[in-house]
C-alpha cells in the first residue's frame, strides 16, 4: 500500500472509470473512491462517453475491449470535444496495435492487466501532477486553481458564469496551444449551435474581467492563452 501522504495527492482528482468486468471495476473503485475527490464508473464505452460530458473529470481510466464503443473509440470521440483529456489505458490485450493506438490518442500510460493497484494509483498521481500541485500561475498576476476551476487576479477571485468558466478552463487546459473554433463549440456549447457573435461576446466578457491581451485571437483558427 502506498504511503497515506502520497495517496492524499488524489484528494483533488475526479476520476471516470470505464470497465466492463464487474470484479475489476469494483476492485478499482474500492481502491480509489476513499482517496479521490470523486469517482464515477461506467460499464461500456457509450455510457462512459455520456457520463464524461454530464459531469467534470480530471482523468479517464478505461479498458480497451468494451461493449458499444471500445475504450479507444470512446477516447477518440471525447478528445474531439475535449482535447485536454488525460487518460490511462488498462487492458488484458497487450498488442503492439493497441499500444500504438493508445500513444496516438495521447494516453498518459498503458497498464497491462493484472497490475498492482498501487501502480494505478501512482500512475494517476503522475498523470495529474499539475492538478495535484493545484495551481497554474501566468502573466505575473494570474493564478488558476485547477481543482476548483477558479481564476484569481492579484489574489482576488474573478467570477465567471458557466459558459465563460468552461471556455476559460478549456483555454487554460491547453495553455500555449491554439484551441480551434470547432473544439470550442463542441466543448463549451456541447449540443447547441455556437454563433460567432456568441463566442466573441464570451471572449469580450472574459477580457473585460481580466485584460485585453490575456486571450489571443488567431484569425481564422481559434484562441489561446500564453504563459508569458
Amino acid at each position: 500500500m502506498l504511503d497515506i501522504n502520497i495517496l492524499s495527492k488524489l484528494k483533488n482528482i475526479s476520476v471516470l472509470l470505464v470497465e466492463d468486468d464487474e470484479n475489476t471495476r469494483l476492485a478499482i473503485t474500492q481502491s480509489l473512491e476513499f482517496y479521490c475527490k470523486k469517482l464515477v464508473s461506467a460499464k461500456d464505452g457509450l455510457e462512459g462517453f455520456e457520463k464524461y460530458f454530464k459531469d467534470e473529470f480530471d482523468i479517464v481510466v478505461t479498458d480497451i475491449n468494451l461493449p458499444n464503443l471500445t475504450g479507444l473509440e470512446m477516447i477518440d470521440e471525447i478528445k474531439k470535444r475535449a482535447p485536454h483529456l488525460c487518460c490511462i489505458i488498462i487492458t488484458s490485450y497487450d498488442t503492439s496495435e493497441n499500444m500504438l493506438a493508445s500513444i496516438e490518442l495521447g494516453a498518459y500510460n498503458y497498464l497491462r492487466k493484472p497490475f498492482k493497484i498501487e501502480e494505478l494509483q501512482t500512475t494517476i498521481i503522475m498523470a495529474t501532477k499539475n492538478l495535484c500541485e493545484n495551481k497554474i500561475k501566468f502573466k505575473n498576476i494570474y493564478e488558476y486553481d485547477l481543482s476548483q476551476k477558479v481564476l484569481f487576479k492579484n489574489g482576488e477571485e474573478i467570477f465567471m458564469p458557466k459558459t465563460e468558466a468552461k471556455l476559460f478552463f478549456l483555454l487554460v487546459s491547453n495553455i500555449n496551444k491554439v484551441v480551434s473554433y470547432e473544439v470550442i463549440e463542441n466543448f463549451v456549447w456541447s449540443d447547441k449551435s455556437m454563433s460567432n457573435e456568441a463566442l466573441r461576446m464570451t471572449i469580450k466578457k472574459i477580457r473585460l474581467k481580466t485584460d485585453q491581451n490575456l486571450i489571443e485571437n488567431i484569425s481564422g483558427i481559434g484562441y489561446r492563452i500564453c504563459l508569458d
